[in-house]
């Protein structure tokens, strides 16, 4: 991407997220208000509200974006605190011992004793643990705390665990090909554990994330290497030349898993145009999603078809980083403005009267409105 281009994709950007800023404060701290009124004493968020599990499949660390970026946002303490909260508690959910060290159980009771609960990732296995994606948000969140609140001591604190998911992530979850496994399985009967060598691609840009956070917070040099390399086989392996759009995942085999018209699909697309910025990859990735684009804004085939919420938002990201594309960006806003919110400010699912509330997706719809840059941090913290 020529220079001159780069400097233009940033100042829309930036541009963009001034202009929502401006116009969606209200409705920021409506999303922010609905899902953080429901964190536990302990810092915990479930998964939805009244749910009796919490983190699945790292759900809390994409809820808590809606604290870090009300934050930012309104400069509100409260948030603050929530976010600092919730971080500390996901510190406090990590294994630190033996062969887990720096790793998580793939769900949590929501309420204390917050004990681990066994979650079937398919029909294979009874049981998750130590996926790349729950590692690398949780350094995400503490890099982006430590910019955002300018306050290095939390950094300090987690120092340990950052080292811990650092060392898991690049030692034990690492394929051959430099992207990363989803996590292991316990198979249906056995106490064993098994890598799962599932390479799903909307893991590798929460990895990717995480290892420019881990970069920030330990300026290692394995850190910044295995992102480079990251950010170059993603487009390698996982970009789908027949259907010029990213996989959804490279399989067990070592098969891609072409994009269908489903919302993980969609949503892959988008999230990996956000992280990895503007090319001909994930230009073409957009481009694919954007035919899908109904009038309203949303992505769906038909008139009665299910709309979901989380590829909308991821949209609006990723589209705020790959070209100019202001009306497609105020047209997704505005569905998710008018559709997506709840009378109390909770997000859908999708859009339907009985349609399920998560609380992970108002970190999404949040950014959404926003349109940060994914990878804000501007200075190293104080090392202890």
């Amino acid at each position: 991407m020529p220079a001159r281009h780069a400097v233009a994709a940033g100042t829309i950007l930036l541009a963009i997220s001034a202009h929502a800023q401006l116009s969606l404060n209200p409705r920021v701290r409506e999303v922010a208000d609905f899902a953080l009124a429901q964190q536990t004493p302990q810092g915990c968020i479930p998964d939805a509200p009244g749910a009796l599990r919490a983190n699945e499949d790292g759900a809390m660390a994409r809820s808590l974006l809606a604290a870090a970026y009300a934050y930012r946002t309104t400069g509100r303490v409260a948030y603050r605190n929530a976010w600092r909260d919730g971080i500390k508690w996901l510190a406090l959910a990590m294994e630190r011992d033996g062969q887990w060290a720096g790793t998580w159980h793939h769900a949590h009771a929501a309420q204390t004793p917050h004990v681990a609960l066994p979650t079937a990732l398919d029909g294979g296995a009874q049981d998750t643990r130590g996926c790349s994606s729950a590692a690398a948000l949780f350094l995400y969140h503490v890099a982006l705390y430590t910019d955002l609140a300018t306050d290095d001591s939390l950094a300090v604190a987690c120092r340990p665990h950052v080292y811990a998911a650092l060392d898991f992530l690049l030692e034990k979850n690492r394929g051959p090909n430099d992207l990363f496994y989803l996590g292991w399985v316990q198979p249906k009967g056995q106490d064993t554990w098994e890598l799962c060598r599932r390479q799903r691609a909307r893991d590798q840009a929460d990895v990717l994330l995480g290892l420019w956070a881990g970069s920030f917070l330990t300026g290692q040099a394995r850190c910044r290497l295995a992102a480079s390399r990251l950010e170059q086989h993603i487009p390698q392996h996982l970009f789908h030349k027949r259907e010029q759009a990213f996989a959804t995942a490279i399989d067990e085999a070592g098969s891609l898993i072409p994009p269908v018209d489903d919302a993980e699909s969609q949503f892959t697309q988008a999230y990996l145009a956000w992280v990895l910025g503007a090319s001909r990859e994930t230009e073409a990735a957009l481009k694919w999603l954007e035919a899908r684009m109904a009038p309203d804004g949303s992505f769906r085939k038909r008139k009665d078809d299910r709309a979901f919420v989380l590829p909308v938002a991821a949209y609006c990201l990723g589209a705020g980083r790959v070209g100019n594309r202001f009306n497609d960006i105020r047209k997704a806003r505005t569905w998710l403005r008018d559709f997506a919110v709840t009378p109390k400010g909770g997000i859908r699912e999708f859009i339907a009267p009985d349609a399920p509330v998560r609380n992970d997706l108002a970190g999404w719809v949040i950014l959404a409105w926003l349109t940060p840059d994914p990878r804000p941090f501007s200075r190293l913290p104080t090392k202890p």
